[in-house]
């Protein structure tokens, strides 16, 4: 009985533990439960915020833009007051993308703004009839009269932007813009729409450079190893935005001040430097890309820039003058620049290849630089070349070395880079070029060069007209997939896979070789007979004779 009664409490204390663990679990369970609903809130407390982010900045364009559109001394108070109840996060954010229509049609009038603006009008919807206009329908004629009115205040808001950027250039090149004044960013508009989604999609932005200044964007940019706009996520094959184009992004929102923009372009550290000529490219308006851009076409600092497409070393010079050159940047498309602007670019951007070849032959003899009054010729942007000497200062630059110089009509010393120098002497020996006494090709002849060049580019030769050679990169779950190879290409590698195989199979199903000794030693012995006697008859001068029967 004893033992009965020990096994039995034995037993009744085991399903009391085992009750005790059910009771921790349940209790563990619910805590488990409350912090997933905790975790839950959070995450839509902060999706909450980001889009009430996203709403002020949004608001703050619709503002600027209205700002830059209309006259200054019209312009009406309530934009004022959203501007100043925005968050100061929100005040250093320009115009993010295209501002939309329906603030700008239901913003105040300026002339009252406690009454509606008389050009806030219903929208007018297509005729529900016709999916084509008809000229007897009113409906067709309603709309059609309500979009040639929206394009034409759409034409006039783009004309008064135009001045207002014309005007903001004009006071630039007096000189009016300080250090603390942000230059504006007209091309933020054109910014690739579908980039632009994927950006604020992506995690690594929303999570880390949204919210980030300056420093912390240029701490960003120090660790990039690639200039690309996309780039492999890791643990996957999927192709997103790369931290690089989404810190540029950044800093068009931020819009940066002049200081500021100079302190990125001379930072030690290429990927910064290249960040900040991109911002210029996208974001400036074209009449400055010269005068920003054109000091960094001398810089000789070497670096892959696209290492995920097979790139090779370039210089950050190389770097600028294609952003300067081309219309597409990888797979975005630049701002479009003026043709008359872009013929004055194209023709300064030829000397470049020359003067880069300059500097570097000049970087070996620079002592003939550092002695004050040495006769020297300098070569503009535009290959106009002047006489000047020297003042005795060389900067050696890690990027640019420059040698200051003073020209005979006056003016103050002038610091001339060593790529548009020469000094003028003793001429090398026959047949030898040296770019450090003589002026090498004239503007004109690499301007043309360069235009026969794009010539033979664009003209269509067989049947490679097309400029892409046919090819199309597809990316289907991020992974590229190249079609529409030339066809030559697979023509010829067809031709020599049949040659290849016909060969074999005649080696395979052809004589043996025994059989060809035999048959080559029959040739030899009756085809050797046969071609003496012709050589005879051919030698002879006798008659030819012919024996009839």
């Amino acid at each position: 009985m004893a033992t009965n009664n020990t096994a039995v409490m034995q037993l009744l204390a085991q399903m009391q533990a085992v009750e005790n663990l059910r009771a921790q679990n349940a209790a563990a369970a619910q805590n488990l439960t409350v912090q997933l609903q905790n975790l839950a809130s959070a995450q839509a407390q902060t999706r909450e915020l980001v889009a009430q982010r996203r709403a002020q900045e949004v608001a703050l364009a619709s503002a600027h833009s209205q700002m830059l559109v209309q006259a200054p001394p019209v312009v009406p108070s309530p934009v004022v007051q959203v501007a100043a109840a925005a968050s100061p996060a929100s005040l250093r954010s320009p115009a993010i993308a295209e501002p939309p229509r329906r603030p700008q049609q239901r913003a105040p009038s300026p002339h009252s703004p406690s009454s509606p603006e008389p050009d806030e009008e219903e929208e007018v919807q297509r005729c529900h009839l016709h999916r084509k206009a008809n000229k007897a329908c009113k409906f067709c004629k309603a709309f059609a009269q309500s979009q040639e009115a929206k394009s034409k205040k759409m034409e006039e808001r783009k004309n008064a932007t135009i001045e207002k950027i014309k005007e903001a250039n004009a006071t630039l090149s007096n000189g009016a813009l300080g250090q603390g004044d942000k230059p504006p960013l007209p091309n933020m508009m054109h910014f690739p729409q579908v980039m632009l989604e994927r950006i604020h999609k992506n995690d690594f932005y929303n999570v880390t450079v949204s919210n980030s200044g300056v420093p912390e964007v240029k701490n960003i940019l120090f660790s990039c190893e690639t200039c690309d706009t996309e780039s492999r996520a890791h643990n996957s094959l999927d192709l997103e935005p790369s931290a690089f184009i989404c810190s540029v992004y950044r800093l068009l929102v931020l819009q940066l001040t002049e200081g500021q923009l100079q302190s990125l372009s001379n930072s030690r550290s290429c990927w910064i430097r290249c960040a900040c000529y991109l911002y210029v490219r996208l974001g400036v308006h074209q009449d400055r890309y010269w005068d920003l851009l054109s000091d960094a076409l001398m810089d000789d600092e070497e670096f892959v820039p696209f290492p995920g497409r097979g790139a090779e070393n370039m210089s950050v010079g190389q770097y600028v003058e294609q952003l300067l050159a081309k219309d597409k940047y990888c797979n975005l498309n630049l701002p479009r620049i003026p043709v008359a602007q872009r013929r004055m670019i194209n023709k300064r951007l030829v000397l470049y290849g020359q003067f880069r070849r300059r500097y570097a032959a000049n970087l070996e003899v620079l002592d003939r630089f550092k002695d004050p009054g040495t006769q020297v010729e300098v070569c503009n942007p535009d290959g106009e070349w002047a006489m000047a000497e020297t003042v005795g200062s060389v900067t050696t630059d890690r990027r640019c070395a420059t040698v200051s110089v003073k020209f005979p009509d006056g003016g103050g010393e002038q610091n001339i880079s060593v790529g548009m120098l020469i000094c003028p002497g003793k001429g090398p020996p026959a047949g030898v070029q040296d770019l450090t006494r003589s002026r090498g090709r004239s503007a004109a002849e690499l301007l043309e060069r360069y235009q026969e060049q794009q010539r033979d580019s664009a003209v269509a030769s067989g049947k490679d007209y097309c400029k892409t050679s046919g090819q199309h990169t597809m990316r289907v779950g991020g992974v590229p997939f190249v079609a529409g190879i030339k066809r030559k290409e697979l023509e010829k590698e067809e031709n020599s896979d049949d040659d290849m195989s016909r060969a074999r199979d005649a080696a395979r199903s052809g004589p043996s070789a025994e059989h060809r000794q035999k048959m080559a030693a029959i040739e030899s012995k009756y085809c050797a007979r046969v071609e003496s006697l012709q050589a005879k008859s051919e030698n002879s001068d006798a008659p030819e004779r012919l024996r009839l029967g």
